[in-house]
């Protein structure tokens, strides 16, 4: 079993949904680890930070877990710690921000990026199909070649072409508006950079962990370790769990 009962919630990033986190599952159960991977209110574009982090706690159920290490990849980031937030100290051990944008307390996303261009990766984007109602989604061959362009290079190309089919509209709400969060929790924070990543700036996240007190643990590969290094962060994650900080 996990340290201390502790169970590790993954929380998806855009266009996703829980099942993205499949593989890194298999292998934390293969390590005795506890994991709930959560499926966001994604396709409503009515719904923003507050109401995911909502959805992250009803995932939790009524009764009280163990300790919590709370996992967002990409779009994830800017839940899990108003998830933390709600929760506090006394219930979350650990965030862990895997290639994810971090919210600033006062600020949009959107605020965000125009203040710092940088923090997405040149590019990235472009080719994202608009709908009426607000959402947007990716035609898969644009998929393959923005969104998971280079991951093919880590794994098969089926295995791609099999996260890119299980894809689906995202809202936009919680880009558009400022966070609810306050303040950074006082919680341990580790933000794993992936060094090939060709959605967020390894930069602009290697400088956003210092700001917010990170520690920071390297991959090599793309955005996608979630898919292309599934046993190596699943040890990271365990190792976040762990009351050693080492």
């Amino acid at each position: 079993m996990g340290e201390d009962g502790v169970v590790i919630v993954l929380v998806h990033g855009a266009w996703h949904d829980a099942s993205c986190w499949s593989a890194v599952e298999s292998e934390l159960a293969a390590r005795g680890q506890p994991s709930l991977a959560v499926d966001l209110p994604a396709q409503d574009p009515d719904l923003g930070a507050a109401d995911y982090a909502d959805a992250v706690i009803s995932a939790l159920g009524p009764e009280p877990t163990g300790p919590l290490v709370l996992v967002g990849h990409s779009l994830g980031g800017l839940t899990v710690p108003v998830v933390a937030q709600r929760l506090g100290p006394e219930r979350v051990r650990a965030l862990v921000l895997v290639g994810a944008l971090v919210p600033r307390p006062g600020l949009s996303y959107v605020d965000q990026l125009r203040a710092d261009p940088s923090m997405m990766a040149p590019g990235f984007g472009a080719g994202q199909q608009r709908h009426e109602d607000g959402t947007t989604s990716w035609p898969r061959d644009v998929a393959l070649t923005d969104l998971y362009r280079g991951v093919a290079d880590e794994v098969s190309a089926a295995q791609v072409e099999r996260a890119v089919s299980a894809m689906r509209r995202q809202g936009w709400k919680i880009g558009r508006e400022p966070t609810p969060l306050t303040a950074w929790p006082a919680v341990r924070t580790v933000s794993v950079i992936c060094s090939h990543d060709q959605v967020v700036s390894p930069d602009w996240s290697r400088r956003t962990a210092r700001d917010i007190g990170a520690e920071v643990v390297d991959l090599p590969g793309g955005h996608f370790p979630i898919l292309t290094r599934p046993a190596e962060l699943a040890d990271i994650l365990v190792r976040a769990g762990s009351t050693a900080t080492t």
